[in-house]
């Protein structure tokens, strides 16, 4: 059975776009950096597949809305290493337009997932006791994406960027959870609270001069893991038949949320908002 969801049109507040101007241009070039939550893993149509990049995500659907010229060389599994070393060489100083999606892997975030998994009988995994390191993890990766960001207004001194943060993957209320998802409810809390805000906020100090943050949180709150199958545009530690997308990732509904946010930080034009649904 085909899971029917009906994206609404997400209001784009001011406070999407930090110290960026407008974007005017169709046929812009747009460069998208980032790792899997920027690829879209796992969304059909997947056109590169050693990096499990789909043309459903938020690059390519931005790119349809407004006419950009896309070079998409966002991957599965980046880190910012890998966007320094295989990923930053797409930029010119023709560039216009660059989204930079980052730091999940740096800090671990797969390996936390896996690990807060909550094994039969154990009481509770312990997981953010683990991993009492974040803050110099976090610390790490942000010397990193500042590093990247300088690289980036180097080769395109006249780029819009964006830093596109991390979407609303635990809900507020972690107990909720507990009927949906094999985690510890406090474990929840500590990867809502340390990891992924940790990671937004880190991602959000490196604004400045033509480079803005993008808030995908608001978009997709009420669609976290937690939330009934039919609601999910981030899935849980499976996904749901007829979704798409990995698990624990935004599935295609996911990257249509972040599509809008990013768009309004650009300056949307009024452009059609994304509909669909699971298995269409």
């Amino acid at each position: 059975m085909k899971l029917k969801h009906c994206l609404p049109v997400l209001a784009v507040t001011a406070a999407a776009t930090v110290g960026v101007a407008p974007a005017n241009a169709a046929g812009e070039q747009y460069v998208a950096l980032g790792d899997s939550y920027a690829a879209g893993v796992g969304i059909p149509t997947i056109i590169d597949q050693g990096c499990d990049r789909s043309d459903h995500n938020y690059a390519h659907l931005v790119a349809g809305q407004r006419g950009y010229t896309l070079t998409d060389v966002t991957c599965g599994g980046a880190k910012t290493s890998d966007v320094s070393a295989n990923q930053l060489s797409s930029i010119t100083a023709t560039t216009a337009v660059v989204t930079l999606g980052i730091g999940g892997n740096d800090i671990g975030f797969s390996d936390i997932v896996r690990s807060c998994v909550v094994i039969p009988g154990s009481n509770g995994a312990g997981c953010r006791n683990r991993y009492t390191d974040m803050a110099d993890r976090l610390a790490k990766t942000s010397a990193n994406v500042g590093a990247l960001v300088d690289a980036i207004r180097s080769r395109a001194p006249k780029a819009r960027v964006l830093l596109v943060g991390y979407p609303k993957i635990v809900p507020d209320n972690e107990s909720s959870c507990a009927a949906t998802q094999p985690f510890d409810p406090a474990d929840l809390a500590w990867a809502r609270d340390t990891v992924v805000a940790g990671l937004n906020s880190m991602l959000k100090s490196h604004t400045g001069d033509r480079v803005g943050y993008v808030d995908t949180q608001a978009a997709t709150t009420g669609h976290d893991i937690c939330q009934d199958p039919a609601l999910r545009w981030i899935n849980g530690v499976r996904v749901e038949p007829g979704s798409d997308g990995r698990t624990v990732h935004p599935n295609h509904f996911g990257q249509e949320a972040m599509s809008i946010q990013v768009l309004g930080a650009l300056g949307n034009g009024g452009g059609g908002i994304p509909t669909g649904s699971f298995g269409s």
